[in-house]
């Protein structure tokens, strides 16, 4: 059982996790609501952390995250960090299923992998750390687009360079758009051929405890190995796998 201590650190990073990008600022009232926590008990801690600044009073009754937790926050290398948070979580998939696995984010217009475990065939796709292609035309970056909201993913779609690099390749912005709902609907995405001739792939997105997606997980291997079927059979260890790297960074959810 969790000393008094403890349960006091959890209870304070559960209101400092009632903030998101929709509720920048919030009174304690709407914090103790959404934590599930006595208002008297949001306030007292409200007070104790902005102290340290780790909230700021913005107006009368109102409270943000401070400054002290941008500065705690630039210290922390992302990718660092999600690297080692997957690669456990990644080995697991590839005992399982002899693939190339691989944990991607969205930088700019690409992809960039920060986490690779390759396959031991002989024939495997050539990923590595730090790689990176076009996002549109990827299993993992067509999984990150589709966190973005219709404005958004439309002024991404406009701005791509289109290449047909293969006949599936997606290359107008209408086509993509249209593609990357369809994954936003059925929670993954598919490559089949769209990068490469011969590659095939499946990716499904890890979300923090807002739901946004901070990066994409998939399996990718050649069509002679790799059946649509087999791809669509393999999508339920990979939430599973989603899953776990999210409780790894964010914790049980119901803690």
């Amino acid at each position: 059982m969790a000393t008094k201590q403890i349960q006091s650190v959890m209870r304070a990073f559960r209101i400092l996790g009632a903030f998101d990008r929709q509720r920048a600022t919030l009174t304690s009232a709407q914090i103790a609501e959404r934590v599930g926590l006595n208002n008297k008990t949001v306030h007292r801690f409200l007070l104790t952390m902005e102290e340290i600044g780790a909230v700021s009073r913005i107006g009368r009754g109102r409270f943000c995250l401070g400054m002290a937790l941008a500065d705690l926050g630039s210290q922390v290398p992302v990718h660092r960090v999600l690297n080692e948070a997957v690669l456990h979580h990644l080995e697991i998939l590839a005992e399982n299923y002899n693939e190339s696995i691989q944990a991607a984010v969205l930088e700019g217009t690409e992809i960039v992998s920060i986490a690779h475990i390759p396959s031991s065939h002989s024939l495997s796709i050539g990923i590595r750390v730090g790689k990176r292609w076009p996002a549109y035309c990827t299993a993992v970056g067509k999984t990150l687009m589709a966190d973005m909201t219709d404005s958004v993913l439309k002024e991404y779609a406009g701005t791509l360079n289109y290449e047909r690099r293969t006949p599936g390749t997606i290359t107008s912005p209408t086509a993509l758009i249209r593609h990357v709902k369809q994954v936003r609907r059925q929670g993954y995405s598919l490559n089949d051929q769209e990068s490469e001739l011969g590659l095939r792939a499946i990716a499904v997105p890890v979300r923090n405890r807002q739901d946004q997606t901070i990066a994409a997980i998939s399996i990718s291997g050649p069509v002679t190995r790799l059946s649509m079927a087999s791809l669509l059979t393999a999508r339920d260890d990979l939430d599973d796998c989603a899953e776990r790297i999210a409780q790894n960074l964010y914790g049980n959810p119901s803690s």
